[in-house]
């Protein structure tokens, strides 16, 4: 049984008269067939992928793919639905296509700004969270986080959806669209430029293995942050060293800092239960994160009392005198 998908590829605000250089926009259109390719040999799906294209329609620039794929041996139960290994799924996951429950490669680059090693693997869910400068989280598929973590995926998705943008300067967008009514096109457009150049250029953690620390204990203190509870990245000192990003993680302790009955000073100590969380991939990379799990104590910093000449004198009449 095999799936076709067609797709338009658009280059939009191209004078459809003028054309377009082969020799520039033919390695573009080769390059996302390989995008597609790539996502389904990263993925390990049993299917075999056809990529042809159609003759070019009048308009703004574009180009009509016809995806086909045949399956291989066994389907395996994907997303746990009868759907399987099928060319939408494959597309939603590259963020071509839009499917309940899944980001897409597209929207985790735009939502870390193109800073894709800040993330956490959850292995009791078989899903991963990536955090942005802010701190803010996302949780995503293995099946999305591998894509983006994919040096082929990395590669082929700047160049085939922003460095148009570059080599075409009248082009406003290079939009995506699935050729079904229902399903609204994605654009990709000027404004993406700076993160999707960031993940062009990002260090990629593949096939990575866990390692987490506990330290049960520890005193820390404050060093940068918006600490108000929103779950920033924030720094803090730990003997003579500065630890970031770090996340707070106890409930209890970031409603307080939502509320503003706690407003951390830089003086402040909390005793804390610390993960230190580091990944390492297969050419030996590291990438460290550290999250507080629990804070057991806060200890609040009070400024020494000044007495003045009065204070003195006054407290010098309260000392008994020897007899």
């Amino acid at each position: 049984m095999a799936t076709t998908v067609e797709l338009i590829y658009k280059l939009e605000n191209i004078n459809a008269e003028d054309g377009v250089d082969v020799f520039e926009i033919a390695p573009i259109l080769m390059q996302f067939g390989e995008l597609i390719r790539s996502a389904n040999t990263v993925l390990g799906f049993e299917q075999k992928i056809d990529v042809r294209i159609r003759p070019f329609k009048a308009g703004s620039w574009f180009a009509e793919f016809i995806l086909q794929n045949t399956y291989i041996e066994n389907i395996i139960n994907y997303f746990k639905s009868n759907q399987g290994q099928d060319l939408m799924i494959l597309l939603a996951l590259l963020g071509f296509s839009v499917k309940d429950g899944v980001k897409g490669v597209a929207e985790i680059i735009r939502f870390t700004k193109g800073l894709v090693s800040n993330f956490k693997m959850n292995k009791n869910k078989n899903t991963v969270t990536y955090y942005n400068e802010n701190g803010e989280k996302i949780e995503v598929s293995l099946e999305e986080h591998k894509l983006v973590q994919s040096p082929l995926i990395q590669n082929n998705y700047y160049n085939c959806l922003i460095a148009p943008l570059e080599k075409f300067p009248n082009a406003t967008a290079v939009s995506i669209k699935v050729n079904k009514q229902d399903i609204p096109e994605q654009k990709f457009t000027h404004s993406d430029k700076e993160a999707f150049k960031k993940y062009a250029a990002a260090e990629l953690f593949e096939d990575v293995e866990d390692n987490i620390t506990t330290m049960n204990g520890v005193f820390v203190k404050p060093k940068r942050g918006s600490y108000s509870g929103t779950e920033r990245a924030y720094s803090f000192v730990i003997g003579d060293n500065v630890i970031w990003p770090v996340t707070i993680e106890d409930e209890s302790f970031l409603e307080l800092l939502q509320s503003g009955d706690i407003r951390l000073f830089a003086e402040d100590v909390l005793k804390v239960d610390l993960e230190i969380r580091q990944t390492k991939d297969s050419n030996n990379r590291v990438r460290t994160n550290y999250a507080i799990t629990k804070v057991k104590e806060y200890i609040k910093y009070e400024k020494p009392k000044q007495l003045n000449i009065n204070d003195i004198l006054k407290n010098k009449d309260d000392i008994p005198k020897d007899e």
